[in-house]
């Protein structure tokens, strides 16, 4: 892999430790313009690597639209944190270009991997779980809302389940890295989704393992692409 990524990729983790911070110390303002530029990192490490040594075109391609939608959906989801006014409009947008990111994500695993029905199986039943659970976990959502994350989770344990599964058939080093970045991607948005919608206590805590967990994920997975 370039010297080139392994510097873009430092950079990102300073963005993204900076925006820990930032959030934590209540400075919305400089916390999401520090998410910005980590999103940008992830995209610029998938392009870089893929430059220094093309291979799987498909793949690459795939991968860079599912990073480009995740950094517009950073964006919307980091104006919510200084215009709370747009909040109840952002939050939904925001996890429509997500979703749009996963199933990028997903295609391009299945490209790798194939198709099989047991991770589709997975995530159906993970979305059909988290449906029922939305009201045990007192998660204030609506019709609309609640289908739309149900839909989200079920993608997201379909993406998680598809990799893990590519990684066992072939436990490569881009494969390995692909699926604990989707691992770590459930985690953060797990944290997230108790954030928007749960009522929960002690916030700060959430926030620091949603992020600390988010931004490996995305390194890891525009990393995928990097690593042959």
């Amino acid at each position: 892999m370039s010297p080139m990524c392994y510097i873009l990729a430092v950079l990102t983790v300073v963005f993204a430790v900076a925006c820990v911070l930032f959030r934590r110390s209540g400075k919305s303002f400089e916390g999401m313009i520090c998410k910005f530029m980590a999103s940008f990192g992830f995209i610029s490490v998938a392009v870089v690597g893929y430059c220094a040594s093309p291979h799987d075109e498909w793949y690459f391609f795939l991968v860079l639209f599912a990073l480009m939608f995740g950094f517009f959906g950073d964006v919307l989801l980091g104006i919510k944190e200084i215009a709370p006014l747009f909040r109840p409009r952002l939050i939904p947008l925001g996890t429509v270009y997500f979703l749009v990111s996963h199933i990028f994500f997903l295609a391009a695993f299945i490209r790798r991997g194939g198709f099989e029905i047991i991770p589709l199986v997975i995530g159906i039943a993970g979305g059909i779980l988290i449906y029922f659970l939305m009201p045990v976990f007192k998660m204030k959502v609506d019709g609309k809302m609640r289908i739309l994350m149900t839909v989200y989770c079920a993608l997201l344990v379909y993406k998680v389940a598809a990799s893990g599964y590519i990684m066992l058939c072939n436990p490569s080093a881009t494969n390995i890295a692909a699926f604990v970045g989707s691992l770590l991607f459930l985690v953060s948005d797990t944290c997230l989704s108790f954030l928007y919608f749960a009522p929960v206590k002690r916030k700060n805590v959430l926030v620091t393992i949603e992020l600390s967990t988010y931004y490996p994920a995305q390194i890891l997975l525009a990393m995928s692409v990097a690593i042959v």
